[in-house]
């Protein structure tokens, strides 16, 4: 045990390296062992925390000697890492580490920073192993701080990943792109994920073949588009991957993390650089209230895993539940990856059987839950991508570069200036106005006037965005407690803004059908499942993202069928639906939900009968801590307008 080397490269106060070290020691004590002995060697050459708080590596150094206070050590591996301007160049932390072999000035920096002083001799030695492929473990909570974006009011703001210790913008933009050079050619990382994305990737440098990763991260790590280059090399270089969320209604509740205020994950794997297309998901019920507990239940998940008691997904059974005497306190379930590294999905679902649905749905089968023995009904699923396409970014509609460079070629204009206008735009989200189908666009573009010689360019970036004005468009960032479309249609074509990106369909004819179906049950369960759920509450996607996002395949409809949909379509355009996390209560998606099944696709009745498979559906989504989020009211509909009560007790 002594030869093994363990790493925290953002270790703050030494929580997670002290905790694997208490733990090491138990094991060496139940084997026999007095951990006392590893003391000296581990402290010397075992244990590596890097931070670059000076304070935090002190306080590290402080919990990792109190493990065994009367043993004493010669040296140890805790090192401040500089960051920030410096006399050669920037300084990027924990990061300047992605290289395979460290500058020579950063080792002198570093003894100058070391707590009592080190010589750099020492500092030489202790950064060369602290070389690629060298640990067997590597333990963090990395930061989660991501580029910011340059819009609206943070325009001109710093980029919050650099900006710490005040640092100044063109210091934050020349740390920028030396991370980028250190990331290589081939980078693990898109750059839009955030910091902790490119601590997994110095984990991985670090991990020697069957090293092990343990790290917190970001929910969006699991689910968010940003992360797809990440997930891909978790996928491909990781086997017997775990990973530990908790279904809960609010953001704190569902986080592992003391200070972050939103959900994050704990995931495991060994590096074996071979691919695997699976991973084993926990769900724990509520955070694990002390160390004993936790330890109880991650015994309790090792036990069904080493004894092939955890179920899988596509097989349709009830998750493993883990009990700890007659209290429930976790689901295990064994899941396919996503082969395009989309969203792995099975994150923080308190109902296991609504993420079966959900997956067996996204292939093609809709199941009657509640009715076991009831045949599985095909369903022509297909990726948005399949049959249409999307629309443009909005920052490509309208948006300013730092240097006042026209990056999108329209003036934003809200609300409507025109009574007319020649460019109306769907662009924000009003949750109170957009109830019905069919909603009024809320903004208008005005294409920009610049200098004579560039204006034919900015005319003719005008011409092409009008081009995918469009009549459908996508919800991307869907508050399941407080919206009702996912889909919204506007009487005649209109450029998809921010809020509410388009949806170009190849045969714009199958938009009735389309709209129909993304604000069905059915289709409120394919984006819940395959969204981004970081936050309670909400389920969001990225325009690139839309693309990939199953739903039922229009192309396969006749003209019958099709010709059906308009009808209920323009049968139901006036109704008012409530929010998604009231669908159980809803009278008018339940009637939607019968004309698209029966009337358009010829689906059995049975299926939409009270007290069916959809009515037990709904009550599971709007029961879902995802979807509601901990949201104590409920939204009412009085005459023509609105009004919040509070939620009788679930």
């Amino acid at each position: 045990l002594a030869s093994l080397q363990i790493g925290d490269f953002a270790c703050g106060t030494g929580t997670l390296l002290s905790a694997a070290y208490s733990r090491l020691g138990i094991l060496h004590e139940l084997h026999g062992g007095d951990p006392a002995t590893l003391h000296g060697p581990m402290m010397k050459n075992g244990l590596f925390g890097l931070d670059v708080l000076h304070i935090a590596v002190h306080l590290t150094a402080a919990m990792l000697a109190g493990t065994h206070p009367g043993t004493p050590f010669d040296g140890d591996c805790l090192l401040t890492m500089r960051y920030g301007a410096r006399r050669r160049g920037v300084r990027i932390g924990s990061l300047n580490l992605l290289a395979p072999h460290v500058q020579e000035e950063l080792i002198e920096e570093a003894a100058a920073t070391t707590a009592g002083g080190r010589r750099p001799e020492n500092v030489r030695d202790l950064i060369n192993r602290i070389g690629h492929d060298r640990f067997d473990l590597v333990i963090m909570n990395p930061p989660f701080t991501r580029p910011g974006g340059q819009e609206g009011r943070k325009k001109g703001t710093g980029n919050p990943a650099f900006a710490a210790f005040d640092t100044p913008p063109a210091v934050q933009r020349q740390m920028q792109a030396e991370l980028r050079r250190l990331r290589g050619a081939e980078p693990f990382v898109t750059g839009n994920e955030g910091l902790a994305a490119d601590f997994v990737d110095l984990a991985t440098r670090k991990l020697r073949s069957g090293g092990t990763l343990a790290l917190v991260l970001p929910l969006s790590a699991i689910s968010g588009g940003a992360w797809r280059k990440v997930r891909k090399a978790l996928r491909e270089q990781y086997s017997d991957k775990i990973v530990v969320t908790i279904a809960a209604a609010r953001d704190y509740e569902s986080s592992f993390s003391a200070d972050t205020g939103m959900a994050d994950c704990l995931l495991v794997g060994e590096q074996r650089h071979t691919s695997n297309e699976r991973a084993t998901f926990v769900v724990l019920r509520q955070q694990p209230t002390s160390a004993m507990l936790g330890n109880l239940i991650a015994t309790a998940i090792r036990s069904a895993i080493d004894n092939g008691e955890v179920q899988r997904l596509e097989d349709g059974t009830s998750a493993t539940t883990i009990r700890l005497g007659q209290d429930y306190v976790a689901q295990v379930i064994d899941c396919p990856l996503p082969a395009d590294d989309g969203p792995w999905p099975l994150v923080g679902i308190a109902d296991i059987e609504l993420a079966q649905a959900a997956y067996r749905l996204q292939h093609g089968e809709l199941i009657s839950l509640g009715f076991p023995t009831a045949e599985h009904i095909p369903i022509q699923i297909a990726e948005i991508d399949d049959f249409g396409n999307r629309g443009p970014y909005h920052m490509d509609i309208y948006w300013d570069k730092s240097d006042g460079t026209p990056q999108g070629p329209f003036e934003l204009l809200a609300p409507i200036m025109n009574p007319v206008p020649t460019y109306p735009m769907l662009w924000a989200h009003d949750s109170k106005q957009q109830r019905s189908l069919i909603v009024e666009p809320d903004s208008e573009g005005q294409i920009k006037t610049i200098d004579p010689v560039r204006q034919p360019d900015i005319n003719e970036k005008a011409a092409r965005i009008w081009e995918t004005a469009t009549r459908a468009h996508y919800n991307r960032d869907l508050r399941f407690n407080s919206q009702s479309l996912i889909v919204a249609m506007t009487e005649r074509p209109a450029i998809g803004g921010r809020a509410w990106p388009s949806v170009i369909l190849d045969d714009r004819e199958h938009e009735y059908a389309f709209a129909l179906w993304c604000n069905s049950t059915l289709g409120l369960l394919l984006h819940w499942w395959t969204s981004n759920k970081t936050q309670a509450g909400r389920g969001t996607t990225t325009v690139t993202a839309i693309p990939r996002i199953p739903a039922l395949d229009v192309r396969a409809l006749s003209p019958r069928q099709h010709e059906a949909a308009r009808e209920a379509f323009e049968a139901l355009r006036g109704e008012r639906f409530l929010p998604f996390d009231q669908i159980d209560e809803d009278a008018a998606r339940a009637e939607l939900d019968r004309r698209l099944l029966l009337d358009v696709l010829g689906l059995p009745p049975a299926l939409c009968e009270d007290g069916g498979p959809l009515a037990l559906l709904r009550r599971k989504l709007a029961a879902e801590p995802q979807i509601h989020g901990g949201k104590r009211t409920r939204v009412v509909f009085e005459g023509g307008g609105e009004r919040a009560e509070r939620r009788p007790p679930r």
